[in-house]
């Protein structure tokens, strides 16, 4: 049975935010050799010092090595749901300059221009309204600064590449790259002003 909080409705399928007691699965060795964190987050080119926002966290996959990346620069974690960022939380061992947020992806409670990267990795299709998630994302940028967005074909709310660069370019970003398989790849664009 899928439990709905607001607008989100939880639970395995599409268009269902994948629900905190179901995490350990997002955290599973195996995911390792289909999705290597390490190789995800060097696709972003995340520079060391940045100020990154890690959107839709979960339970941490990607945050040591966000973290790792950007060196002493702040990482704020956010997501939906509570146990979701206890675990990234744990994952990332506590270290200096990590904060987490409990947070609507489509209304981030952050000032305007205070990130340089925002980072979301198999969430973007979760969300009701992906366009409002990227006006936000849009808003909290810096000029100039960096959107990477990771997908997966195993993630049944998978975005393609191509519709993903044209709602990110309607909504005020401009194209970079692709790194990786049409399947499983990293798309970074930049905030433009």
């Amino acid at each position: 049975m899928a439990e709905v909080s607001g607008t989100a409705e939880f639970g395995l399928g599409k268009g269902k935010v994948f629900p905190a007691d179901h995490a350990g699965s997002l955290l599973h060795p195996a995911r390792r050799l289909v999705q290597s964190p390490r190789r995800t987050v060097r696709a972003t080119a995340l520079g060391s010092g940045a100020a990154v926002l890690e959107l839709g966290c979960g339970p941490g996959f990607f945050s040591p090595f966000i973290k790792e990346a950007i060196g002493g620069g702040p990482l704020v974690l956010l997501d939906l749901q509570l146990p979701m960022l206890r675990l990234a939380r744990q994952r990332t061992c506590g270290a200096p300059g990590i904060v987490s947020v409990q947070a609507d992806g489509a209304a981030l409670p952050f000032t305007e221009r205070c990130f340089d990267a925002v980072f979301i990795a198999t969430v973007l299709g979760e969300l009701p309204d992906p366009g409002a998630c990227l006006d936000d994302v849009h808003r909290v940028l810096r000029p100039g600064g960096t959107l990477a967005v990771a997908e997966t074909r195993r993630d049944s709310d998978f975005i393609a590449a191509s519709p993903l660069r044209e709602l990110a370019e309607s909504h005020g970003f401009e194209w970079r790259a692709r790194r990786g398989p049409r399947w499983q790849f990293v798309a970074t664009f930049r905030s433009t002003r």
